[in-house]
This record gives C-alpha cells, sequence and structure tokens, in this order.
C-alpha cells in the first residue's frame, strides 16, 4: 500500500506538482490548471488517480489533502525537494566536496529550491557575482564566509563598515592574516564601524570555499571533489534558501574566535 501511494506520487510530474500545490491549502481546479502545463483532460486525468488513491479529495469548488495524503506528503515533500535540488544540476552536485556542510545541512540541502550556477570566465574569475554586489549594495544584514581570499572583497566589506551596514564575516587565519597585512584601511573600516562584527576560524575547520546570506540571496561556494576551488559558485533567491544558509553560517561561527 504504501510503495503504491509513493508511486502515485513520483510517476508523474503532475501529480507531483498538485500534491506538493495542495500542501499550501485547497485549491480550486481551475488554479490548479493554471500552475500546470497541459490539456484539461490530461489535468483531470491525474486529479482522478490522485482521488482514487485516497491521497486528495473534493469539497465543493476546492481540492484538498486527506489525512492519508498529509501523512504521507509530510513524509516524502522533503525528498521531493532535495531530488529536485541535485537532479537540476548533477553534473555540479557529483563534482563537489560537501564534507564541509554538518548534517542537517546536508539533511535539508531540498530547501536550496531552484539554483542558478555562476562560473566566471578567465576575465572575471576573481570577482564576486554581479548577483551578490548588488544585493551587498542595497543589504541591511549580510553575514559571508570565506575561506579564500577574494581581492575585491577588503573595499566590498569596508563600504559595507562605512555605510554602517549590519555585516558578520568570518575569515580563516590565514585569509584574516592577509587582510590585515595587505588592507590595513579596510580593515580599520571594518573594525571601526559599531554594526560589524568579524571572526577567525581555523584553517583546517574550514571545508567550504565560501558562504554569504544577504537579505534576498544566498551564495554558497564548494571545493570540487580533488579539494581544488573552481570558482563555481551556487546562488538562490528563495527564502528557505537563505534560512538553510544562515543555520550554516551559525555552525561556523560557533568554531570561530571573535575579534575584539
Amino acid at each position: 500500500m504504501t510503495s503504491e501511494l509513493v508511486s502515485t506520487v513520483f510517476l508523474s510530474e503532475k501529480r507531483k506538482k498538485i500534491v506538493l500545490m495542495l500542501m499550501d491549502g485547497p485549491n480550486t481546479i481551475d488554479r490548479i490548471k493554471e500552475s500546470l502545463e497541459g490539456s484539461t483532460s490530461a489535468i483531470m486525468a491525474q486529479v482522478k488517480i490522485l482521488l482514487e488513491q485516497g491521497l486528495i479529495e473534493q469539497k465543493d469548488d476546492d481540492y484538498r489533502l486527506t489525512y492519508i495524503g498529509q501523512i504521507v506528503l509530510k513524509k516524502i515533500a522533503p525528498l521531493i525537494k532535495t531530488l529536485d535540488v541535485l537532479e537540476s544540476n548533477k553534473e555540479y552536485w557529483a563534482s563537489r566536496d560537501l564534507s564541509g556542510l554538518p548534517e542537517h545541512a546536508l539533511d535539508n540541502i531540498g530547501d536550496l529550491g531552484e539554483v542558478l550556477i555562476h562560473e566566471p570566465d578567465l576575465n572575471h574569475l576573481f570577482e564576486p557575482p554581479k548577483q551578490l554586489l548588488q544585493s551587498l549594495k542595497n543589504a541591511e544584514n549580510v553575514s559571508t564566509f570565506y575561506s579564500y581570499f577574494c581581492p575585491s572583497c577588503p573595499y566590498n566589506y569596508a563600504e559595507l563598515g562605512r555605510k554602517e551596514t549590519n555585516f558578520t564575516l568570518i575569515l580563516t587565519r590565514s585569509v584574516y592574516t592577509r587582510l590585515v597585512e595587505e588592507y590595513e584601511d579596510q580593515y580599520n573600516a571594518m573594525i571601526a564601524s559599531k554594526n560589524s562584527s568579524l571572526y577567525v576560524v581555523d584553517d583546517d575547520a574550514a571545508k567550504l570555499g565560501a558562504l554569504s546570506i544577504t537579505d534576498d540571496l544566498l551564495l554558497i561556494a564548494f571545493f570540487n571533489s580533488e579539494g581544488v576551488f573552481d570558482h563555481k559558485k551556487l546562488l538562490s533567491f528563495e527564502e528557505s534558501a537563505r534560512s538553510w544558509g544562515k543555520e550554516l553560517f551559525t555552525h561556523y561561527k560557533e568554531m570561530a574566535e571573535q575579534v575584539k
């Protein structure tokens, strides 16, 4: 019985979208049709299967999940989200070293939602993505972790300090040392800001390339499976991704020491 219910959801993309839509509450058939591609007859055929399997029910003009549907979806919805994230960029994930993610981050990786893989050309290899730079200009809150040295970052975060943007920056010890020694003016601007917090973490504790969370995006960069930083970065603009990133950032912050 259980495998039949799971198959009902997984073996049709339309059925999967319908039940995920109904997780947010009852909906009319017109709204369901608007959210799906396909003819009315094709969509109604999938609705009929879900009704027959007892996963959804109809009350007046609304369709909703049954109690069985709620139980099943509560268990498999996280798996659906995870598969959607991984399958949409299978080659990227297969080439990443994810050892820098704690267990809770791996378990909830589906929260990243729809992602964009940023792979710069040789002329822009050491520059942050334009989306991040634009977001930093308008952000009120920024949380960032770097385990490699980004040449433009001292200037970007010094500017945040001068604008009194609320930001927390975690650097590995070697990156922090270079910042202090080679970018004194920018470092002083960061430290002088009353809304900034700077943390240092040991190099061997950092198994992640970069992580940045602003008001409207998440950026994360992993080392590849050979331990090399290849400048590929993942971007997501979904609220669930930012919440996921904030938990991960807290994980690294707890390992770090604050600069006084």
